[in-house]
């Protein structure tokens, strides 16, 4: 709310240096000082600025001979169970929300004695009118907290409790509707009402979300989170997590090149974390390397993306012709092989590389040592193809070569992909669920998560490093034999030292091998006329 145009130049036809000469003067001028000293930087205006220049020094305000006036910003309170928004002009659905647009209320105090929107006006006016009654007094600050604590429900919201926003009430109708000139709505139609008004609901919701100090975050399960330490990860989810984990999170991912798992830490989401607030936690270094990496992963992704052999700059590629040029360095090469382009003739597999790059060493041995660098780059490079080729599968979401050199049979590709490395499928999932048929049902998969040949030989191994250890791998060897299948999700758990109390790798479940049931603690499951632990 806020003086019209016509009130201005009723004023400016008035003057501002009219002599004011009235027992109120010092009461208006009172006011004015009370006013600014309860709202502060909400309190604006000339005469409010001096009222708070004389504060400050801890002088009176004794105002000007002209008309005092203010404009004061008023929040009208927030209503909890929140009231629903509806333009009656359009057709446009209900809004459901808390808050509303700062009123802000524009005074003059007049010359002719103290007391001197249409609904609010109205409402205003009567208040007024009440004061002179009784006698006058000042009336800015009552009409300030009528405004923010009851003029929503009294005036705004209809008896269903919704604020229409219709263009007569609000002023938009033409000139035969007769409008109070004093009370002017800042949105030009009901659509930027309802962007104001979804905007004012927004800022008032996370005003109070950053107030809140009992916050929980969904990693490390802190509930005493300020909403000041909290982030939110990705504007799709809204989920928020404490500054702290997301740190510890992306510091992980960038050091170790992971950078596609940088997604909504939530179980059941895959956001990805935006890049505003990785740029918040992390160091300019890091945040420049989180940018090189998801560029380069992002680019592996795509199918028709390939680097030159020679600069390594991306390149697309001519899928008929299996042809890329680069258009850094100029040269163009065969997709498959990276060597020069042959059209026409087949490409030269591992061992004829190889042989050729043998002839050449031994046809020129007069190598620089710039050709040299790169004929051993070469050797290198197709050595690893052949290693790769020999001991290693591919990706069936990339096709990129894998090499397992340990570990269980669940493979995480660089692209992100789970796949097995047995069978060679594509897991679903978190891929542990693919390993749970032990007992080897019809139309479902056999595959181990861990072979038993190969956990006795690192056993062996670990061994032969600890002297403390030597002699116990074979034994260790035994007692991996024994298998039990947990009672909850089925995966196979290894057991040893004939314990029966097995804690499942899978689900976490602790449960008895012996009579196969589900142990909440062992001393009331274990002991004498119980199931044996041992034995």
């Amino acid at each position: 709310m806020a003086l019209t145009r016509q009130t201005q130049e009723r004023i400016a036809q008035v003057g501002e240096e009219v002599e004011i000469d009235d027992d109120d003067a010092a009461v208006r001028a009172d006011e004015i000082m009370l006013l600014v000293s309860i709202f502060g930087e909400g309190a604006r205006g000339k005469d409010a600025e001096a009222a708070r220049e004389a504060m400050d020094v801890g002088e009176t305000y004794v105002g000007a001979a002209r008309l005092l006036r203010c404009e004061i910003e008023v929040e009208l309170e927030r209503r909890e169970d929140g009231f629903r928004v509806r333009a009656t002009d359009q057709t446009s659905e209900e809004m459901l929300v808390g808050a509303t647009p700062s009123v802000f209320l524009e005074f003059i105090f007049p010359r002719d004695g103290y007391p001197h929107l249409s609904a609010l006006t109205a409402h205003l006016d009567q208040m007024w009118n009440t004061n002179v009654a009784r006698g006058g007094g000042p009336i800015v600050y009552e009409w300030t907290e009528w405004l923010r604590t009851d003029a929503l429900e009294e005036v705004l919201l209809d008896s269903c409790g919704i604020l229409k926003l219709s263009a007569r009430a609000l002023g938009w109708a033409g000139e035969d509707f007769e409008l109070d000139p004093r009370g002017i709505v800042m949105a030009r139609d009901a659509r930027e009402a309802e962007f104001s008004i979804l905007r004012a609901d927004a800022v008032a919701r996370r005003r109070d979300f950053l107030a809140c100090g009992d916050n929980t975050c969904g990693v490390c399960l802190s509930d005493d989170v300020s909403g000041h330490d909290l982030r939110r990860v990705s504007g799709a989810c809204g989920h928020f997590f404490c500054i702290e984990c997301v740190t510890r999170m992306a510091h992980v991912h960038v050091r170790e090149g992971t950078v596609l798992k940088l997604v909504c830490p939530d179980q059941e989401c895959s956001c990805s974390i935006e890049p505003h607030v990785l740029k918040e936690v992390l160091g300019d270094q890091e945040f420049v390397r989180y940018e090189t990496l998801l560029l380069s992963k992002t680019l592996d992704a795509m199918n028709d993306v390939v680097y030159c052999p020679r600069c390594e700059y991306p390149v697309i590629e001519d899928e008929e012709m299996r042809l890329g040029r680069c258009v850094k360095c100029l040269y163009a090469f065969c997709t498959l092989c990276r060597a020069s382009f042959h059209p026409g003739s087949e490409c030269l597999n591992i061992e004829q590389k190889l042989a050729v790059l043998e002839g050449r060493k031994r046809g020129n041995s007069q190598m620089s040592i710039e050709a040299l660098r790169k004929y051993r780059e070469e050797i290198v490079d197709a050595s690893a193809e052949a290693y790769v080729a020999r001991v290693g599968k591919s990706c069936p979401e990339c096709r990129h070569a894998v090499v397992k050199n340990a570990g269980c049979n669940k493979i995480t590709c660089v692209c992100g992909c789970f796949f097995c490395w047995t069978c060679g499928k594509d897991l679903i999932g978190d891929g542990y669920s693919h390993y749970r048929n032990v007992n080897s049902e019809p139309g479902k998969s056999a595959c181990q998560l861990f072979n038993l040949d190969t956990i006795t030989a690192w056993e062996n191994e670990m061994a032969e490093l600890n002297p403390q250890r030597q002699g116990h791998g074979h034994i260790n060897h035994e007692r991996a034999t024994d298998i039990a299948t947990c009672i909850r999700c089925k995966a196979a758990n290894a057991m040893f030292d004939r314990n029966n109390h097995v804690r499942c790798w899978a689900c976490n479940s602790s449960f008895c091998a012996a009579c196969k049931k589900i142990v909440t603690k062992t001393s009331y499951h274990y002991g004498p006329g119980k199931c044996k632990q041992h034995g």
